[in-house]
């Protein structure tokens, strides 16, 4: 499993960084209704995902199936 590291709450775009190393970019989308928070790893080291802002939480576990493989995130807040 593979550990984000994100500050908590910020609605805006932020790069982040992993447990195994590899870096990314969280942006914030659709502020006008539920926040859609948008995670890009950059050098393509993990599949890209959304969440909506009932699942961005401190602790979640998110599991990212793409063609080649299956992913396993955790969020951890800093």
């Amino acid at each position: 499993m593979t550990t984000v590291y994100i500050q908590d709450k910020e609605n805006a775009t932020q790069e982040f960084n992993c447990s195994d190393g590899s870096t990314g970019v969280l942006k914030v989308e659709d502020l006008t209704t539920t926040p859609t928070y948008y995670f890009k790893f950059y050098a393509h080291s993990h599949p890209s995902f959304r969440l909506t802002d009932n699942d961005f939480h401190d602790g979640k576990k998110v599991v990212i199936r793409d063609i080649m493989a299956k992913d396993q995130i955790a969020l951890k807040f800093t």
